[in-house]
């Protein structure tokens, strides 16, 4: 709770640099480069007036000599391409001319035939002038960096700017060229502003060069951090890597070294990045330095989300709990704040909350920001009935988006396997979906308190349909104008309903029965590990503590098993001894408790072997002194 907030390298540098919405994608599979070509390839034939099938003719023998010519480059076996086809616009037949030439090591004839494409009136290049550009870079030899290559993707760029296609975002790969001769040359400042200006047009392969880039700047000497912390650009990034440390591992405390050698670099230069002053106040929190983490949060932008976590985290450090959770808050609350952020938000707010023993407040923070198990201990283990009755009526989800953060980078809700969300407390419809939840955990609540006709309310149609079926059943077999064995029987149809649906009906949602896991892990108990946390600043109140001894769960593990177990004892109870029906209700109903709790069992172990001893089952067990082999498993 009192540790920095960690941040995600990807949101910040999609906050440094956003790509526009019409940004090209970045090249991609050889078969989708090869559609772009042709596509670009039958707009210019169509507007110079080609008809249809001609355009196709045209298309089909330009693909056939670009497998061709790509077989060649990759299998020195395979057959050069024949001569580039005929009826080419001369954009398109001057550019593959050039691919040619170069393909052949021949540079110089390469070159003319690129410049030609750029020679052309500006109505005939509109396709194939940046490509002409970008290889004319690409081609260029002598000192490193080659000053005239630069010249080339300048050039590139402003072609692009004025409108020329770029469909395979050579832009972008520009930009990518040079930042790598920057990276080269150790010149981190320009290759991080140059990987960013990169990334800005779509092409995410520079966000895994930001992060080598980053790494490299973390470690470099005093001087180079200097240069660093100057550029405004490269200093947010360089700050960005720093808050998403990266510099620690998990098998090891991180090396706060680097951390301090960048904040003193910061200092050196005299930093006055007011607009940066959040992720400042945030890195200086990072490192330790609370007092500079106070000036800078308060030189930071009250509008910044940012600004008001580091905020409640200076807050929570010195015991301003209601502060802290006003702070955090006012962060959750805000439609900037990065999504991925968000849960961490309102988790910490809703442990704040808790601790200032507003509970309603703790599972509102909890449900918005899709924290399940922690939502389920206050609406389970602290909240009456009745007030949980009353929250429920009452909350509406935040919908906001809920990313969730994996493996350290930013997973977007299309991406997240359903499974995967929900064991990690997420879904797809986070907020949403939890909402469902409290609804179900509340009746299962009234049912076990006996409140079944409440509870019908708050279940979905399945399990409202489940819990009319057993209603029904209880009361036949309480029904005294009915037969004893219609009794009996319908005492063990709701004994067996019990028994296969008695967690989604009754079961607890945390321990002992552990519904949030469908019963597979018996998890820890949230109540006793909270008890354990006295002393702690976000400790347990005494009214949380007073809760948690007057509010009842079930006593033992899996309790509808000893509901299901009950109900088979009255059905047998109802019918004749040494039946073989009684002797496989009591057989049945011993199983389900003989591995878990074998003295419960054994009531029905000695109804089997006194009152059904002279059936195949009784008899068996007589023998075996206890249930039978087939017995149904515990």
């Amino acid at each position: 709770m009192l540790a920095a907030p960690e941040g995600y390298f990807a949101v910040e540098i999609e906050r440094l640099a956003p790509a526009p919405p019409c940004a090209a994608a970045a090249p991609d599979a050889e078969t989708k480069e090869d559609t772009r070509e042709a596509d670009e390839l039958r707009l210019a034939l169509s507007q110079r007036g080609e008809s249809g099938v001609r355009v196709e003719q045209i298309v089909a023998a330009y693909q056939n000599y670009r497998t061709q010519q790509r077989k060649w480059t990759e299998d020195n076996s395979a057959a050069k391409p024949a001569k580039i086809p005929a009826g080419l616009p001369p954009e398109f037949a001057h550019y593959l001319a050039g691919a040619a030439a170069w393909y052949e090591d021949d540079l110089a004839g390469a070159g003319a035939e690129w410049r030609a494409v750029l020679a052309l009136p500006e109505g005939e290049r509109h396709y194939r002038s940046t490509w002409a550009a970008y290889m004319l870079g690409r081609s260029v030899e002598g000192d490193f960096p080659p000053e005239e290559a630069q010249r080339w993707f300048v050039e590139l760029r402003r072609l692009a700017h004025s409108g020329f296609a770029d469909s395979i975002n050579l832009v972008g790969a520009s930009y990518g060229v040079e930042a790598h001769w920057a990276l080269a040359l150790q010149d981190y400042a320009r290759a991080i502003s140059l990987y960013l200006d990169q990334y800005a047009t779509g092409d995410e392969s520079a966000y895994a060069s930001l992060r080598v880039v980053a790494a490299a700047a973390a470690k470099s000497d005093e001087k180079q951090k200097c240069e660093i912390a100057r550029e405004p650009r490269a200093r947010r990034v360089l700050t960005a890597w720093f808050l998403a440390r990266f510099v620690s591992s998990y098998d090891a405390a991180p090396d706060a070294a680097p951390l301090r050698a960048w904040t003193a670099a910061l200092a050196r230069e005299k930093v006055q990045d007011v607009a940066h002053a959040d992720r400042l106040a945030w890195l200086a929190y990072e490192a330790g330095d609370f007092d500079l983490a106070r000036t800078w949060a308060g030189l930071a932008l009250n509008t910044s989300p940012e600004t008001h976590w580091v905020r409640a985290k200076l807050a929570l450090h010195d015991n301003r709990l209601c502060e802290g959770a006003r702070e955090l808050g006012g962060a959750a609350a805000a439609p900037e704040l990065a999504a991925i952020y968000r849960s961490t938000v309102l988790g910490e707010l809703g442990r704040v909350e808790l601790a200032l023993d507003r509970r309603e407040a703790a599972l509102t923070a909890w449900l918005d920001g899709a924290h399940w198990e922690d939502a389920a201990y206050v609406a389970e283990r602290l909240l009456t009935i009745d007030e949980l009755k009353i929250f429920q009526s009452r909350y509406c989800p935040a919908m906001r988006p809920l990313y969730e953060p994996y493996n350290g980078e930013l997973v977007r809700p299309e991406t997240v396997n359903s499974n995967q969300a929900a064991r990690r407390g997420f879904r797809e419809d986070p907020q949403g979906s939890l909402q469902t939840e409290l609804a179900e955990l509340l009746a299962r609540r009234l049912v076990r308190a006996g409140r079944v006709q409440e509870a019908k309310v708050y279940f979905c149609g399945k399990n409202r349909a489940i819990l009319t079926a057993y209603v029904k059943d209880v009361q036949a077999g309480f029904n005294l104008t009915l037969s004893p064995k219609k009794r009996a029987r319908a005492f063990w149809r709701a004994a067996q309903l019990v028994r296969a649906e008695g967690m989604a009906l009754m079961g607890a949602e945390l321990e002992p029965d552990f519904a949030i896991w469908d019963g597979s892990f018996s998890g820890y108990g949230a109540g006793s590990e909270r008890l354990k946390q006295a002393g702690d600043r976000f400790a347990p109140t005494s009214q949380e503590i007073e809760r948690l001894g007057s509010i009842a769960v079930p006593a033992k593990r899996f309790s509808y098993r000893y509901r299901a177990a009950d109900l088979a004892w009255w059905a047998a109870a109802l019918l004749p001894n040494d039946n073989d029906e009684t002797a496989a209700i009591l057989n049945t109903a011993g199983g389900w408790l003989k591995s878990r709790d074998p003295v419960e069992a054994n009531r029905f172990y000695q109804a089997l072997v006194i009152r059904c001893g002279r059936t195949e089952l009784g008899k068996a067990s007589a023998e075996l002194h206890w249930f039978p082999s087939d017995a149904s498993s515990g």
